[in-house]
């Protein structure tokens, strides 16, 4: 959404967040975040995407990585074969330059996880795989994990030693309230935990729409965001009003 419709308002929440990222990764000279989430379906990998895209078209060099080795789904975003990945370059198959490969949005590179291995903890937990992030993080101004689920696996909370700051995923409706206590106890775990709200509904009232506190299209100045499906309104409105 973020690249097919950057006026959105959706658009707009992942700009604030990628801007709200920025504050507290000051320091940090090479970023690298780790997405995670409580269970499937909470949209883990639709924020890191979107996330991963909008940081690259800011003009940061992004590679967005899927180590959800168990599961994989993030080449299916982008259209690609997953025939090659993370887990061929673990076991040698293949080397790194192979498996990082470009995408239709500038500045914004993937590595998909591959294959589906046998033994995903012993690879991530391996020597190689440390000397691969010292790689990317020296090459990538932003390095993004989009990691399994910590209720089902234990991979995330190897993985996040390799980050700088974790976002978790909860959804509206969707998500238990035990996601919480999920979180407190994997912070001692995994550092700078933040929970991303996803989903959140959109309720109209007296005109206006709320979620997210606002409303982007009006908070930030009527007409600057356009929803698609305001837009289509929109036109609709004036096409009826000519006839």
């Amino acid at each position: 959404p973020v690249f097919d419709n950057p006026k959105s308002s959706i658009s707009e929440s992942f700009r604030v967040l990628r801007t709200n990222l920025r504050y507290l990764l000051l320091e940090k000279k090479n970023k690298t975040i780790i997405l995670t989430s409580t269970v499937g379906g909470e949209g883990k990998t639709f924020t890191s995407v979107n996330l991963a895209a909008i940081t690259a078209m800011s003009d940061k060099k992004t590679l967005l990585m899927g180590f959800d080795l168990r599961k994989p789904k993030l080449h299916l975003q982008f259209d690609m074969d997953n025939d090659i990945g993370i887990s061929t370059f673990l076991i040698g198959q293949h080397t790194a330059n192979e498996i990082i490969r470009t995408t239709h949005i500038k500045n914004l590179y993937v590595a998909l996880s591959g294959p589906v291995p046998p033994n995903p903890a012993e690879l991530i937990e391996s020597e190689k795989m440390g000397r691969f992030m010292e790689m990317v993080q020296d090459k990538f101004d932003y390095v993004i994990i989009d990691s399994p689920p910590v209720a089902a696996v234990t991979d995330a909370v190897l993985l996040s030693r390799f980050a700088d700051f974790a976002l978790y995923v909860v959804r509206q409706n969707y998500s238990t309230k035990n996601a919480i206590k999920v979180v407190n106890d994997i912070a001692t775990n995994i550092p700078h935990v933040n929970i991303v709200v996803n989903d959140v509904e959109m309720v109209k009232s007296y005109g206006y729409k709320y979620g997210y506190g606002y409303d982007y299209t009006y908070s930030y100045g009527y007409g600057y965001y356009e929803d698609e499906e305001n837009m289509k309104n929109g036109i609709f409105t004036k096409l009826k009003k000519y006839f």
